[in-house]
């Protein structure tokens, strides 16, 4: 749309005289935006109209001579899923209506059963529908840059809050979301635990059951022939009985109506029951104007609404639209059939949107849980670059006491950084395809020595025991990425070093298991106090400890091991030190 407020619309229409019909059509008198309509007889020219000009919105017929039916949609929403589609045909298929209402299409009228009214306002919400979902959609690619940053238990798969509490995903979503939760059994875990139920339900139902083993996601479909419950806000006797009767006139799902005179008291119906649909007149006794229908959407946001009123006011539906409504229709001006496909697309876009809102408040908390470790590792990095800078001030500016010392704290604060920078590196790939394991024979026990004798030098310096315990020849080989499991057996062991006091002991054990080997590096540190158990392999989580680390090893070597088949835990008492043991599988 121009600053003008001009619509431009595209028409792909074949039958020149139907083209013609829709022109006139959009020239007939009437309030509204003025709309420049350019016509194609095929898809291929639509599609080369699209790549070369601007439009605000596609009115596409399912039948052309290239393309026939909702194949058609789906290539134009495929090359262009932020351009809105009214899909515009002869057949009149309520199911197939759906189906492109379920794929991303704004609407779907019918040829010879729309007027100039209908047309304009369909046209105007599909614009204004296309924009929050766009919005969504843009702000959902965020999420895509913040992989491997969920708190989840690998056992249990709970979730961890801000305040430290691990919940199940269920309770964690709805205390940090407007998401809600109905529990059932799908297709596919029924067939595995009770085939004979699932034959049964097949035999009985098998289009449902169809549905929801092959549908989208693989769930049950919710375009069961059911009920569909609306809660009518009308205070007119008249109006409500003529909506009533209205309804009485519908194919498909029968209509279930509760009818209430004011807000309030549809308020109080909403807190306390459930409905798929609100459909309210937007003059109340106790409510008037757009207000009605935003006093409803902030209180129930993931129930859809259409406004149903007398005034024929086209900038308060697009108004309506703009503010969340689904639809919104004129007394006077709707029969059966059209309240129906009003309600059944109504609800199958809030659907989308509703969905769409879960993911983004998600996305929101992964952004505050991505910023938080991006202030944890910058807050580490400057606690030994800091003073190793200023150590390098001073000896240039000719004031150190003992230069050896300086140089010394020097290197030893570079060192540091240098090992952070690694271990945060390692750590962001951990969801890129690099970090695939890449298998090869590997003797494990050869690894093992080798960063046993690596560690021994930091071991030394506090005067602690390194041994090992290695099952008898031939030595055990496994399938597994031998630069990985060096990284883990080091991590490993420089955590047992750094927790272990002065004269202590780590014992390394490595056991022929019948799937595989079992690896344990066993400590007499300082230990893992009960409450920390949980949160000991999150990204960046540390102990209260003195010991201060980059806080990822633990995480690093859990991916690791995990990306092998395998599982890595801790048994630990506080004061009696930890012993960490893993699994790898032989193949």
């Amino acid at each position: 749309m121009d600053d003008t407020g001009k619509i431009r619309l595209l028409l792909i229409e074949d039958d020149p005289g139907d083209a013609e019909l829709f022109r006139t059509l959009l020239r007939r008198g009437g309030r509204g935006a003025s709309i420049e309509m350019a016509w194609a007889s095929g898809l291929s020219a639509a599609l080369d109209h699209l790549e070369t000009e601007s439009f605000d919105v596609v009115v596409t017929d399912l039948g052309l001579p290239e393309s026939k039916g909702i194949e058609t949609f789906m290539t134009i929403h495929g090359h262009h899923p932020d351009v809105p589609v009214i899909v515009l045909t002869g057949l009149s298929d309520e199911a197939l209506a759906l189906r492109a209402v379920q794929k991303g299409a704004q609407d779907y009228l019918v040829k010879g059963e729309v007027g100039r009214d209908l047309l304009l306002r369909s046209i105007r919400y599909s614009i204004e529908r296309q924009k929050l979902l766009t919005e969504f959609e843009r702000n959902l690619k965020e999420i895509k840059t913040l992989k491997g940053l969920i708190p989840v238990c690998a056992w249990c798969r709970k979730m961890r809050d801000d305040r430290g509490y691990w919940k199940k995903v269920e309770t964690y979503l709805e205390e940090h979301t407007d998401a809600s939760f109905s529990h059932g059994i799908c297709p596919e875990c029924l067939e595995k635990t009770d085939p004979q139920m699932f034959e049964l339900m097949r035999r009985e139902n098998p289009e449902i059951v169809e549905i929801a083993v092959h549908g989208s996601a693989g769930t049950w479909s919710r375009l069961e022939h059911r009920e569909i419950s609306v809660l009518l806000i009308e205070d007119d006797t008249g109006d409500a009985e003529l909506i009533r009767e209205i309804a009485s006139e519908t194919k498909g799902p029968g209509l279930v109506i509760e009818n209430v005179t004011r807000l309030s008291s549809a308020i109080e119906r909403l807190g306390r029951e459930k409905f798929d649909l609100v459909l309210s007149d937007l003059g109340l006794p106790d409510s008037n104007g757009i207000e009605t229908f935003i006093k409803i959407h902030t209180l129930y946001p993931d129930i859809p609404v259409i406004l149903l009123t007398g005034l024929r006011d086209e900038e308060l539906g697009a108004r309506a639209v703009r503010s969340g409504a689904q639809d919104y229709v004129v007394k006077g001006q709707i029969d059966g059939n059209s309240l129906m496909r009003s309600i059944r697309y109504s609800i199958e876009r809030q659907k989308l949107i509703s969905e769409l809102g879960s993911k983004l408040t998600e996305i929101r908390r992964l952004e505050r849980e991505r910023k938080n470790i991006l202030s944890m590792f910058a807050h580490d990095i400057k606690n030994v670059v800091v003073p190793s800078a200023g150590f390098l001030t001073r000896l240039l500016s000719g004031k150190t006491q003992n230069l050896k010392e300086d140089l010394a704290a020097i290197r030893d604060g570079l060192t540091t950084a240098e090992y952070l920078l690694s271990n945060f590196i390692e750590f962001s790939r951990f969801e890129t395809r690099e970090y695939a394991p890449k298998r090869v024979p590997v003797d494990m026990v050869a690894i093992v020595r080798r960063q046993i004798e690596a560690s021994r030098v930091k071991a030394g310096e506090k005067k602690i025991a390194v041994s090992s315990e290695f099952p008898g020849k031939p030595f055990l080989t496994v399938m597994a990425d031998q630069a990985m499991l060096d990284r883990v057996i080091a991590n490993l062991l420089d955590n047992a070093v750094k927790y272990t006091d002065h004269g202590g002991a780590i014992n390394v054990k490595v056991v022929t298991t019948d799937n595989g080997v079992l690896v344990q590096v066993r400590d007499t540190g300082v230990g893992i106090a009960d409450e920390h158990i949980p949160y000991i392999f999150d990204a960046f989580y540390r102990g209260t400890g003195a010991q201060k680390g980059s806080g990822l090893g633990l995480s690093i070597a859990r991916t690791i091991v995990e990306a092998h088949g395998g599982e890595l835990w801790v048994r630990s008492s506080p004061g009696e030190g930890s012993t960490f043991s893993f699994t790898l599988p032989r193949e």
